[in-house]
């Protein structure tokens, strides 16, 4: 295929779809029904695109490449999927961390105007900063827009959205805020339960309001006692981690609808989008197994997948040999390029096509009623690093083992430590640090309290994200710690296999049989 011949294609149908993009209205229309190959193969050769032009005019990038001795053009003889498939993934520790952030951008600097940082992860112990040029904004502001305008159909009142994520720096509240100012009435509140209250309270019942936070918020503001929330009319709209059923239950006794926005502030804050067809989708694979196991990795991973449909026209979304998701962004808008971009996060793509025959074998068609979008699906497993997130935070199990052996008491008292994340009888959503002290550990001489206290400091001061979680979470949601003796408690199965697990997920029956304690709260 003429590279020449595509990418002056590419250039000008760039241009036709940006003059349909600012209005929402024109922007559906490129996400038109029967058009779903078109999509792919458009998607692929703007990946091929930005592959070369990123490869020919950022320094980092034309660095990495050398050091693998990959060309920066692409051989695409077998066909362009297939050489898209030949580029070196590349990650936060492989990449991002190795060259500056100017050496990461196109052409090698920063603009001086037009340009917005915001901040992400301080789950690795350093908030890593990410910029975003004016022509990338008015993309992520446009595809948040869209999302948005899904939402609309179901509103019987003017639309007021309260902005509960995170502010300041931190990436999602920041551009949920200036992506949406144009579209609709919004305050950006952050996760403070008391002013979002007191806000309804102020502009009365006329509103639909539309709650975006981190879903352990949501769940914690729905239980406040001080509003009566039956008469107001609610969507709710999380991200930051996935929900369980019974949790989107909860929620829905509140508000009327509640969806799910998948992103990664190292790519961007809206990749996919959870619609009514996904989340039907997600809650047949509880009741029919055989479809969980025809299209979905549950019975693998143990884990029931988020489900949200994306455009292959702006990300190429593939899964590497280890199940993780590679994400390229094929807009030529971006500042700092990211190309085959692992996050760490187990997942699947499934085209639309794949899945149509399955629902009719399986005796499922009505589910295809539900379909708003023509648009691919992505199953997502959470974490592949064994990490767990907590109310918007990812807390890995090395960040608990590094404050272990950093001090000598823990470091000969402990034998094993494990992250537990489960659902209790309330529906909460708990976190809690379980350590496993040696068959030999004088617990007498060991002042628990204070070792706990002192953990929990030490992960605050190494994870700014998690400092914040507990900051903004319920108290009924604070995480927890313990110390187990030996084979005792959560650990009482332990040396039954090779290698030590570090991470549990439990449903509340498993959490209520296991012996946790869960005395020792995190102190705000």
């Amino acid at each position: 295929m003429k590279r020449a011949a595509v990418f002056t294609f590419v250039w000008i149908q760039d241009h036709l779809v940006r003059l349909f993009m600012p209005r929402v209205n024109t922007h559906k229309i490129l996400l038109a029904p029967g058009i779903e190959p078109l999509r792919w193969t458009l998607g692929r050769w703007r990946a091929w695109r930005t592959f070369e032009r990123t490869a020919k005019r950022v320094p980092a990038y034309r660095a990495f490449l050398g050091e693998r001795g990959f060309p920066t053009r692409l051989r695409t003889r077998g066909g362009i999927a297939a050489a898209l498939r030949t580029i070196p993934e590349m990650d936060k520790d492989s990449y991002i961390k190795r060259w500056s952030i100017p050496e990461r951008c196109v052409d090698g600097r920063i603009p001086r105007r037009g340009v917005v940082v915001d901040e992400s992860s301080g789950s690795s112990g350093t908030p890593t900063s990410w910029v975003r040029g004016p022509r990338e904004r008015i993309a992520t502001r446009q595809l948040l827009q869209l999302g948005f305008s899904n939402t609309e159909s179901s509103m019987t009142k003017p639309p007021f959205v309260l902005n509960a994520f995170s502010l300041g720096a931190w990436a999602t509240g920041m551009n949920v805020t200036t992506s949406l100012t144009d579209v609709t009435m919004i305050k950006s509140i952050g996760p403070d339960a008391t002013k979002i209250i007191a806000t309804m309270r102020e502009f009365g019942t006329g509103f639909t309001y539309v709650i975006l936070s981190y879903p352990p918020f949501l769940k914690a503001l729905f239980d406040d006692d001080r509003l009566d929330w039956s008469q107001y009319d609610i969507v709710a709209a999380f991200g930051g981690e996935g929900i369980s059923e019974s949790m989107r239950d909860h929620i829905l006794r509140t508000a009327h609808a509640a969806y799910g926005s998948y992103g990664a502030s190292d790519l961007e804050i809206n990749l996919a989008i959870e619609t009514d067809l996904t989340v039907d989708l997600r809650r047949a694979l509880v009741e029919h197994p055989e479809l969980a196991h025809r299209i979905s990795k549950r019975h693998e991973y143990g884990v029931l997948p988020m489900i949200f449909q994306f455009n292959p026209f702006n990300y190429q979304i593939e899964t590497n040999a280890a199940g993780e998701l590679l994400v390229t962004i094929a807009r030529a808008e971006n500042l700092n390029p990211r190309i085959r971009y692992n996050i760490h996060d187990r997942g699947h793509v499934l085209r639309l096509r794949e899945l149509e025959p399955v629902l009719e074998e399986l005796g499922l068609q009505h589910l295809k009623q539900r379909q708003m979008l023509d648009l691919p699906l992505l199953f997502h497993y959470g974490r592949s690093d064994l990490s767990v997130d907590f109310n918007g935070a990812v807390i890995g199990p090395d960040s608990l083992r590094d404050v272990i052996n950093a001090d000598p008491v823990l470091l000969h008292a402990i034998e094993n430590h494990r992250l537990i994340s489960f659902e209790d009888a309330n529906g909460d959503r708990q976190l809690h640090l379980a350590l496993q002290l040696t068959a030999d550990a004088d617990r007498d001489a060991l002042d628990e309290d204070v070792l706990a206290a002192g953990i929990f400091a030490e992960l605050r001061r190494g994870n700014g994200d998690f400092h914040n979680a507990i900051l903004t979470s319920a108290d009924a949601m604070l995480p927890t710690l313990a110390f187990y003796g030996f084979r005792t408690g959560p650990f009482a199965g332990d040396g039954k296999k090779l290698k030590n697990e570090y991470v549990a997920q439990l449903d509340a029956a498993q959490a209520a049989s296991s012996g946790l304690d869960l005395g020792r709260i995190a102190e705000r």
